[in-house]
């Protein structure tokens, strides 16, 4: 077992000396565990090391989202446009506060501003260590009520983390959104309907036709809730997302017959007779995609609007599978909130 000889609390700006904190690291990181294995040989963050390398006091939680550009490093005070400072106080959950006690001319003010302003911890009723152990606990892919129970909170809060989340990967793809294929790529697309009930079976949900394609050789994909399957909608959808001169493969449904005239080179598969063409073409990849969306979207609670948010945390895990998920949504937290 290591041990970590917790010091007195003297301030943020004080601290322990950086030689502590690399000694600190170094016996947490080479702890032994049973059958004398070393701990976390995959190089993901555990939730033990999350504990103990930055949740373990309060000057390192905040210290670290400083680093990772979770918290801002500094503030502007709004009257006399000079720099804050951040000082210790026991009346915020926080237990730290950006300040101003400037004078000018005659006149002395004070200005306070909380550290979470404009960052994703702001507006939360929960402690900053509460946001980040739900975020890290949801990234893992633990269902909403297994993080309430682990974490205590009430139904509504992990409800609503829960949305932020989810909301917060659609922001991520809508601004890293490029479209999918070229000239020499294939994309296969495909439209499927989510919701409904198998064989009359289960309790009443309203449908939702969605239309989608992914690109061979690569985690490229786009998923997108549509009102109906005429061309009209398809194609606008097809247009957005894929580049002319991709070699388009899909079924026989007459919405796609012109999408030769369009710029792309168009490839089918007859379904009701084989799963691959005589050309060698299937949409076997997309296929598979919806059985996974289908697996992974929640059985109970689903709302038509939410669908959304719903696919983008899909596609998120997706195109992000075989990273450290929490480390990757806490990026994507810096570069939405742009905290300097």
């Amino acid at each position: 077992m290591y041990s970590v000889t917790h010091k007195r609390k003297i301030g943020i700006q004080v601290g322990c000396a950086a030689v502590e904190r690399k000694e600190i690291g170094v016996q947490c990181s080479h702890s032994i565990g049973s059958y004398g294995r070393r701990n976390n040989e995959t190089g993901f963050l555990t939730y033990d090391e999350l504990l103990r390398n930055h949740l373990w006091t309060k000057d390192y939680t905040i210290e670290w989202l400083k680093k990772e550009k979770l918290l801002a490093t500094n503030r502007i005070c709004d009257i006399c446009c000079s720099e804050m400072k951040l000082r210790e106080c026991s009346d915020r959950s926080d237990g730290y506060v950006w300040e101003c006690r400037r004078q000018i001319g005659r006149k002395r003010h004070r200005t306070e501003k909380s550290i979470r302003e404009g960052s994703w911890f702001e507006q939360s009723n929960l402690s900053i260590e509460e946001v980040i152990k739900f975020t890290y606990w949801w990234s893992q892919g633990l269902e909403q009520w297994q993080i309430k129970q682990q974490l205590g909170l009430g139904s509504h809060t992990a409800v609503d983390w829960d949305m932020f989340c989810r909301e917060l990967c659609e922001v991520t793809l809508f601004e890293n959104r490029e479209k999918l294929g070229g000239p020499g790529k294939v994309v296969q697309i495909d439209e499927s309907k989510i919701g409904k009930r198998k064989y009359h079976r289960g309790h009443v949900v309203e449908g939702q036709w969605v239309f989608g394609g992914i690109e061979e050789e690569s985690r490229k994909c786009f998923i997108v809730c549509v009102e109906d399957r005429t061309e009209g909608t398809l194609l606008k959808h097809v247009q957005e997302w894929i580049e002319p001169g991709t070699t388009i493969v899909s079924d026989c449904w007459k919405a796609y017959v012109n999408l030769d005239k369009y710029g792309y080179i168009h490839k089918t598969v007859n379904h009701s007779v084989e799963f691959v063409s005589p050309e060698g073409y299937d949409t076997n990849k997309q296929e598979g995609h919806w059985r996974q969306m289908k697996v992974n979207l929640p059985t109970h609670g689903r709302k038509k609007e939410h669908y959304s948010s719903y696919l983008a945390e899909f596609i998120w895990r997706y195109v992000n599978r075989g990273k450290d998920l929490f480390i990757v949504f806490l990026k994507d937290v810096a570069r939405v909130y742009k905290l300097e």
